[in-house]
């Protein structure tokens, strides 16, 4: 391998014309290569360093130097591969992009006022930057041709999710049009394309496998980059044909991507998703693999506790690159191949897309999860089954969780509470078999969530709080106009107010006996929740029925009890009763009974994990 090591200014790159019979505008991301992830931060710490050099005081042929860029020029494409530096690079593309489309608003402006001749010579004298840029270099992805397009023609738009690449672009585009609203573009964008240099670091390789060992020493120190990036160049290394490494690429951005949907990532995790989702299938593999090899190593040195310590892999999960390193120990040890991994990682993925297929499997998965059981324990369990065996395997799970809970006497504060009222949801969703309704476990997750009552409870820690929602939700007063007369009834009448209320909407409530029953208790998020506080019955119902109308979140259990869906009689859909107690716990008895749960007077430990 050789290398050449020099300077190039950001005009340099471009440059059509060539360099070393070389065209150096032209840039190309291997697929080997993550996509763009620079955060706001990275963006404005840029923009402000080189804003920062524009304005000090330099001596001569002073430069602002970026950080290295790794190159392979590739002859036959007429390209320069970038093997590390692609970050950089494209945030660069993203600032003469946006300087770029206002130098065009500009000029069309200006060409407008120049037309109309009352304000022509007004304009004249107006103080305003007046600059062109060229255009930028040309950046194309392997894989993702998609990324290349959003991000040569739809990068002024607003904000796109729709994937990481397109949110990541575009968001840097909005925080650099955010930023310039106060900056010399002109003075900037001279300071950027004369003053501000790339460090050129352009290596010659024999083939694609050298390339692929100098992204990956390259890259191993750094934070950016995560288990799944390290893994992909660790699994590419062997694969010699460009149209294998291509379908790989291909196959790993399908999973990516379905990884990164909401519901889909929500259902096997209980954490905030992280950049690279398949990150998710490697530590569920290597957690596999080292428990696995752990297990040999034990058998091979059974009278030798000594060496079993010496040999057994001892990486914790929490450690930074856990699966990168499990990896790189077992392909040293010919524990596995790169080629084994690969294929057992596809494997596992069609596992976690067959559960999600499956509207049983999904909610029962995804709710043992919730309660901290592994993805490793729950594969365990699956392999080497059918689905309905995988099924009695997930029920017996979920038994061991609640069964024994005494739903009579299970009261508020008590474990097992929760696990109840989610499987509730559950199970009253999935016996509904012509219906494709999903729990939403992103909105579930995403959330907080809260044990509330049914029927009101009367300490009323804010007062204040408590008489402005029954004023707006029961008599649709504007209660910002009243806040000094509402702190009044709050300091001075409260009892007196919280009464007449009570006596007008003829409020009744369950006995003492049944205020902190499962009965009287159902899941809300808290932000909805706080939104009411202790109000009466039919002031939480009235919220529900608003929220629910609006688009949010409610679960169905939650709303089936406000809407009194589980209650004999309908006579009184203003107060929740001893009646609707009853009938509530009924349903949720008869709903569960399968799991083996309790209904009686006389056993009075729920203790429950």
């Amino acid at each position: 391998m050789s290398e050449n090591l020099e300077l190039k200014s950001v005009s340099e790159l471009l440059k059509k014309s060539s360099y070393e019979n070389k065209k150096a505008n032209k840039f190309f991301i291997p697929s080997y290569q993550r996509g763009y992830r620079w955060d706001d931060r990275q963006v404005l710490d840029l923009l402000d360093d080189i804003d920062e050099f524009a304005h000090k005081t330099k001596t001569q042929n002073e430069f602002y130097c970026l950080q290295p860029i790794v190159l392979r020029y590739d002859d036959k494409k007429t390209h320069y591969k970038v093997i590390d530096g692609q970050q950089r690079l494209t945030t660069i593309y993203i600032i003469l992009k946006y300087l770029q489309e206002s130098s065009k608003r500009f000029n069309d402006i200006k060409k407008e006022l120049n037309d109309n001749d009352e304000v022509k010579d007004i304009f004249e004298f107006c103080d305003i930057e007046d600059f062109e840029v060229q255009e930028p270099y040309s950046i194309e992805y392997e894989t993702r041709t998609n990324s290349q397009d959003f991000l040569n023609n739809k990068l002024t738009e607003k904000i796109n999710d729709s994937n990481p690449d397109y949110y990541y672009m575009s968001k840097a585009y909005q925080t650099t049009k955010e930023w310039f609203k106060t900056k010399n573009k002109k003075m900037f964008l001279d300071t950027l394309m004369e003053s501000t240099k790339f460090i050129w670091y352009e290596v010659e390789c024999k083939n694609n496998e050298e390339e692929i060992e100098i992204f990956s020493r390259l890259n191993i120190g750094k934070i950016g980059l995560t288990n799944a990036e390290l893994i992909k160049a660790m699994l590419l290394l062997p694969i010699k044909d460009y149209k294998e490494q291509i379908e790989f690429s291909s196959v790993w951005d399908d999973i990516e991507q379905t990884l990164q949907k909401n519901d889909f990532w929500y259902f096997l995790n209980n954490d905030l998703k992280s950049e690279t989702a398949i990150d998710l299938i490697f530590t569920a593999l290597a957690q596999k693999y080292q428990k696995n090899y752990n297990k040999i190593i034990e058998e091979k040195y059974q009278d030798n506790e000594d060496e079993q310590k010496k040999q057994k892999l001892n990486f914790k999960i929490t450690e930074d690159k856990y699966a990168y390193y499990i990896f790189a120990h077992i392909l040293k040890t010919d524990f596995k191949s790169e080629e084994k991994i690969w294929k057992e990682s596809q494997e596992l993925y069609r596992s976690f897309l067959n559960w999600y297929n499956d509207r049983e499997i999904y909610h029962k998965v995804a709710y043992l999860i919730h309660f901290k059981h592994t993805l490793l324990s729950l594969h365990e369990k699956y392999e080497g089954k059918t689905k309905d065996e995988f099924k009695t395997e997930l029920n017996e799970s979920i038994e061991k969780g609640i069964q024994n809970i005494n739903l009579m006497t299970l009261r508020y504060g008590e474990k097992g509470i929760r696990k109840i009222l989610l499987l509730f949801n559950i199970e009253t969703i999935l016996k509904n078999k012509n219906s494709n309704t999903r729990f939403d476990f992103f909105q579930f997750k995403f959330k907080n969530w809260d044990i509330e009552h049914i029927a009101s409870q009367t300490d009323n820690a804010n007062k204040e709080e408590w008489i402005s929602t029954v004023l707006k939700y029961v008599w649709g007063i504007n209660v910002n106009k009243y806040k000094s007369k509402i702190q009044e009834i709050a300091d001075k009448k409260f009892d007196l107010f919280y009464n007449r209320i009570k006596k007008k909407l003829k409020i009744k409530e369950p006995t003492d006996e049944n205020k902190d029953n499962i009965g009287n208790l159902t899941l809300l998020d808290s932000k909805t929740n706080r939104s009411y506080g202790n109000a009466f019955f039919p002031v939480k119902r009235t919220i529900i029925i608003d929220e629910d109308s609006n688009g949010n979140f409610i679960p169905v259990c939650t709303k089936n009890v406000f809407l009194k869906q589980y209650s004999d009689k309908l006579s009184n859909m203003m107060n929740w009763t001893d009646d609707d107690v009853e009938n509530y716990r009924d349903e949720i008895f008869i709903t569960l009974v399968q799991y083996k749960i309790v209904y009686k007077c006389d056993l009075k430990d729920n203790s429950n994990d």
